[in-house]
């Protein structure tokens, strides 16, 4: 169905682009396969529609494999239906958002803190677990780097058997 990726954060519309989205074909998109569809132009509206746009005709994107497709999440847009025998339309897809806004996605939660462990620090980063820039902003715990915690550097957190910080 045809969605945008910007409707978590209410804004008046039309607004500056803070939601930007990639695709990446790991397979051919084609229009049997289902390739992805784009309204073009509604990022521009002014109002949003409360659950499908109007009677508009998407443009749906073919591209071959290792093609990327770059839009804002304020476009409206969908994946086409597969309507082919045997053919899969595998994709990489990745979205970003300005980093005041909070993620849709609770990584605090949703990531155990035994995986956490085990992933690189740019990783941890990047799911959420870093502070604005200059070493202030948000996403600090107790005025430092919410790395310290999950590193037991300086604040003298343990971690029990559920992943959960035990202090003492």
């Amino acid at each position: 169905a045809l969605h945008q990726d910007d409707g978590l954060w209410p804004m008046p519309r039309p607004h500056p682009p803070f939601v930007a989205n990639a695709v990446i074909a790991v397979d051919p998109f084609t229009a049997e396969n289902g390739a992805t569809m784009l309204v073009p132009g509604s990022h521009k509206w002014h109002s949003r529609p409360v659950v499908q746009p109007p009677k508009v005709t998407p443009v749906q994107v073919e591209m071959e494999a290792g093609s990327m497709l770059l839009w804002t999440g304020a476009l409206w847009h969908g994946g086409g239906e597969n309507r082919s025998a045997n053919q899969s339309r595998l994709a990489v897809n990745i979205n970003f958002n300005l980093s005041y806004l909070r993620q849709q996605e609770n990584q605090f939660i949703g990531v155990p803190r035994g995986e956490l462990a085990k992933m690189p620090e740019a990783l941890r980063r990047l799911i959420g677990y870093q502070h604005g820039l200059h070493h202030v902003g948000p996403g600090m715990v107790d005025l430092r780097d919410p790395l310290a915690m999950l590193d037991k550097v300086e604040f003298g957190y343990d971690v029990n058997a559920e992943g959960m910080p035990r202090i003492g």
